[in-house]
């Protein structure tokens, strides 16, 4: 029996930006999503000094991403977009490890809520989320291409 990969989760830091911009483009491609943010976005979010991208790796290969990103519309909140991991690195629950990191940061640095959207169509995704604590809240931004909206308490 072979023992687990040694994924490795880590802050991105704009020097990223190229491992980044490849998971993205595949987590667009593969879930057509047509709101695409722009590589200066990408670039920006990446530079935030709190929050921005986790990047998962396997021996320096990308594996998966999730970001963080400010929800100045509520109070010590933070969104949670983008979590993917490339179809090579399923199977091995790498999107939970993913949730885990962001919510264990988002915590660190005093922030009380992860709010996130998704589409209905990403059900394995809806399942991590809930199993991981998320419930479903009323539309709390202006993401056409979503239709369910999730939040977690992160403090007690």
């Amino acid at each position: 029996m072979s023992a687990a990969p040694e994924f490795v989760i880590r802050r991105a830091s704009p020097s990223d930006l190229p491992a980044i911009l490849t998971l993205l483009q595949s987590y667009y491609a593969e879930w057509h999503i047509r709101l695409c943010d722009t590589p200066e976005k990408t670039a920006a979010d990446l530079a935030h000094p709190q929050l921005g991208f986790f990047l998962a790796e396997l021996q320096g290969t990308p594996a998966g991403c999730v970001l963080l990103r400010p929800l100045i519309t509520i109070p010590s909140a933070t969104e949670c977009k983008r979590l993917f991991v490339a179809p090579e690195f399923r199977g091995h629950g790498l999107a939970g490890k993913l949730m885990d990191t962001a919510e264990a940061h988002a915590r660190h640095i005093g922030l009380n809520w992860i709010y996130l959207d998704t589409q209905a169509v990403m059900t394995t995704a809806i399942a991590l989320y809930r199993r991981l604590g998320y419930e479903e809240r009323p539309r709390f931004n202006d993401n056409a291409e979503a239709d369910i909206f999730l939040r977690k308490r992160l403090v007690e």
